[in-house]
């Protein structure tokens, strides 16, 4: 009966560590191509996130949008601006703006912005404070146990296979 409390022992303890403490910590922003301010756009403009993510309630990718769609705007706003400059350039060039990375789940989970949208979470709930972030970072630690934590206050869906493959 002892091996079965270390195996019990072993397994609380990976679970712990997988699941983590569901707290939120602040990574640092990733370098990007542009300097582009979500607390201008969201907070001072007051930007819906779904106009620049339009995939967003449609797919499990929220998407980014296109250059022709910044450029939309600022055909018009802040044209003499060097990073608006910089972004008529990749439209001038007809070349995406490649982003890092902010969001980065491990590679056997997945995770569905249309079913959160449509669920009537905020995008805040996942992605922080975007009104006040001079640069996107992510801002939750997105362990297991805080999205668990999550869902069963939602009384959503706990199956593993639910963010699992």
């Amino acid at each position: 009966m002892r091996g079965g409390h270390i195996l019990a022992g072993a397994a609380a303890a990976a679970a712990a560590f997988l699941l983590g403490t569901g707290t939120t910590s602040v990574r640092p922003a990733p370098e990007q191509p542009l300097a582009y301010s979500h607390k201008v756009h969201v907070g001072d403009l007051d930007m819906e996130c779904q106009y620049c993510h339009t995939y967003a309630r449609r797919g499990p990718v929220a998407g980014l949008p296109t250059v022709k769609r910044c450029m939309g705007c600022h055909e018009l706003v802040r044209t003499e601006s060097p990073e608006i400059e910089k972004l008529a350039g990749y439209l001038e060039r007809e070349e995406p703006i490649v982003w890092n990375r902010v969001y980065d789940l491990r590679d056997h989970t997945r995770f569905y912005h249309d079913r959160h949208v449509n669920a009537g979470v905020e995008c805040t709930t996942c992605h922080g404070p975007v009104s006040t972030m001079e640069q996107m970072r992510q801002y939750p630690d997105l362990t297991m146990g805080w999205c668990i934590e999550c869902h069963q206050q939602r009384e959503a869906p706990l199956d593993c296979l639910v963010c699992h493959h």
